[in-house]
């Protein structure tokens, strides 16, 4: 049989060659003849799209007549291929009498007639979306994305995906319609559709990965939204599980709130035992119609059980750092991530070294970073900073290598001497006087006129604005004692006279005893985001062109006590900084550096004019 196949090929191909020789008419008979069961086809995803591939033994003739319709050839599927339109297969059905289609491998193919129904899924849109679905295997598949890629649930009409970063991939999946990247959860939205669905999975590699919990606008309104369930935790009396049902908003919600988390083993969050989380749940489920369920026994919970920030904030950039770590390094990533966690080292010191530890590894293709020699990790830096790696995550970069050879290795002294990238100098940019008033006078919200008020008034940083607490703030005194600012450091700032006031004010308007600014629940501070956006709107409303943030207050707090004269020094500590030197950049913005240097273009033409003047 296999030596038949091959005398059957080596015929058409001799065939195929002597066809062209033929005269006009009689060539047209016999390539009417020739192309009958000569091709076969197939549905592929290629280049981010789905196309038609075409199968044909080597023949001139074919190749030519296939290069008519644009097809472009695979190196990859080793095939000819169009894209995948009605118009397209319509053309093939001209030039060919008879296709083939495969359903799997090119080798188990049907023969079928170009009418035949089951050609219909080529030009159908129905039909299309069941054939790119009736395939699929019933278990889900995850390929070379076994252990690293996550599902992290629903939210409104999408899916969210995440994996590690591949260029490759990334740019593809953003070429799907119904593809987003979100940068705020570091994921991909996904369209809770068939074709989406199908589109992403071919794409991937996977199957049956994502749910088919389709969106079907208005089914949401048709059916019984379900209830909160809280129950005891048998492990950990000091919180209780909470059963969700599946509505979106209300899981984004909740796992927002501080100390939250979810347990894949209970599939069910676990939730503080505190008074005020019982609050926000009865809040948060009458504002959502849904029935709460409260199964917690007499006493359950406490107010003692609230959740120590330290240690919420470590934990929440452990689990997000978590689903970055490939599987082949976690080894290596975990390791550095014990030793400064056991150093008491911040939670975004925390993120920084790991995140840039993470670069270098995918750098150096996941290979083990105990074998590399000086030469070989300055090369792979020099690599990076050609790709436009900035100045300061390549000193993050240097700095987490230095501390993983000398803490989690223990090679001391390290005589590893790393070239540091030279630092970018750049400016802060600095609001006047009359552009801050501006900017309080065109808000009206008490809260947001309050948080950017001290945000200037005291030179806070955005974590030390959403931060603060009433304890914090000794009115008495006219200060405020920042605690576990950048850099593990305390400090006291002032409190402005002009402020306490008003602060007096809002405290009537919002009680409360934890944060000065809280969130939309009892207990929870106010988002960074929230803040920034609070800073954005008002620089529209003031109708400023400058570029500016929250951290811009600071740094024109700091310029306009410069410019009234107040010492350096003092400015320094106001600032939280370490060396006066960063201190000392605000000399460089300040309108007594620019008022007592004449430039000498001015100086020439003031000279000439005074000469005419005389003549």
């Amino acid at each position: 049989m296999a030596f038949l196949s091959i005398l059957e090929k080596v015929v058409q191909s001799l065939f195929c060659r002597a066809l062209t020789r033929l005269p006009t008419g009689l060539h047209a008979l016999i390539h009417h003849l020739q192309l009958h069961h000569l091709i076969s086809i197939k549905k592929i995803f290629h280049h981010g799209d789905f196309q038609i591939a075409i199968y044909f033994d080597v023949c001139a003739e074919t190749t030519r007549l296939v290069k008519t319709l644009d097809a472009v050839w695979s190196k990859t599927h080793k095939c000819w291929y169009l894209s995948y339109t009605k118009e397209k297969y319509n053309q093939l059905q001209t030039l060919f009498q008879t296709i083939s289609i495969q359903r799997s491998a090119p080798a188990n193919t049907t023969s079928v007639s170009a009418t035949d129904p089951v050609t219909e899924y080529l030009t159908t849109k129905q039909n299309e979306v069941f054939d790119q679905g009736c395939f699929l295997p019933t278990e889900p598949f995850y390929g070379k994305w076994e252990g690293v890629l996550q599902l992290r649930g629903d939210v409104g009409k999408y899916w969210v995906l995440a994996f590690p970063f591949h260029k490759q991939e990334h740019v593809a999946l953003l070429k799907i319609k119904g593809v987003w990247w979100s940068s705020k959860d570091e994921a991909y939205l996904i369209y809770r559709g068939l074709p989406t669905k199908t589109r992403v999975e071919a794409l991937l590699g996977i199957s049956n990965v994502l749910p088919n919990n389709f969106n079907e606008p208005g089914r949401d309104a048709l059916t019984d939204p379900g209830e909160m369930i809280a129950s005891p935790c048998m492990t950990d009396p000091k919180v209780f599980e909470l059963q969700l049902p599946p509505v979106s908003q209300v899981i984004q919600q909740v796992k927002r709130w501080r100390g939250v988390r979810f347990s894949k083993s209970l599939k069910a969050y676990i939730i503080p035992a505190t008074p005020i989380m019982i609050q926000n749940l009865q809040q948060l489920s009458t504002e959502a119609g849904l029935h709460f369920t409260n199964n917690l026994p007499r006493n359950y919970v406490r107010k003692e059980y609230t959740p120590n920030d330290k240690k919420v904030k470590l934990q929440a950039m452990v689990d997000r750092l978590e689903q970055q770590i490939p599987v082949q390094v976690k080894t290596y990533v975990h390791a550095i991530m014990d030793y400064l966690m056991a150093k008491n080292y911040s939670d975004n010191t925390l993120r920084v070294y790991t995140e840039a530890f993470l670069l270098f590894l995918r750098q150096n293709s996941f290979e083990n970073p105990d074998d590399l020699t000086e030469r070989d990790v300055v090369r792979h830096i020099s690599k990076m900073m050609q790709n436009g790696l900035s100045a300061s995550t390549g000193h993050s970069l240097i700095n987490a290598l230095l501390f993983y050879y000398r803490n989690v290795l223990k090679r001391d002294p390290f005589q590893l001497l790393l070239p540091r990238p030279k630092k970018e100098k750049k400016l802060p940019a600095v609001l006047t006087m009359a552009e801050c008033f501006s900017i309080f006078a065109a808000i009206q919200n008490p809260k947001h006129k309050l948080l950017l008020l001290l945000g200037y008034g005291a030179g806070l940083r955005l974590g030390e604005i959403t931060s603060l607490r009433w304890s914090d703030v000794l009115i008495p005194e006219f200060k405020i004692h920042l605690k576990g600012a950048k850099g593990n450091k305390d400090r006291m700032v002032m409190l402005p006279y002009s402020v306490v006031s008003y602060l007096e004010t809002y405290r009537e308007l919002f009680p409360g005893d934890s944060f000065v600014f809280e969130g939309m629940y009892k207990g929870e501070a106010y988002s960074g985001r929230s803040v920034q956006q609070v800073m954005q709107q008002a620089l529209a409303k003031a109708q400023l062109d400058k570029k500016a943030s929250v951290h811009t207050l600071r740094h024109s707090f700091a310029t306009h006590l410069l410019e009234a004269g107040t010492d350096i020094r003092y400015i320094q500590g106001l600032l939280g900084h370490n060396s006066i030197s960063t201190t000392t950049i605000y000399t460089h913005l300040t309108k007594q550096a620019f008022n007592k240097v004449q430039s000498p273009l001015d100086n020439m033409m003031e000279r000439v004019n005074t000469q005419r003047k005389l003549e």
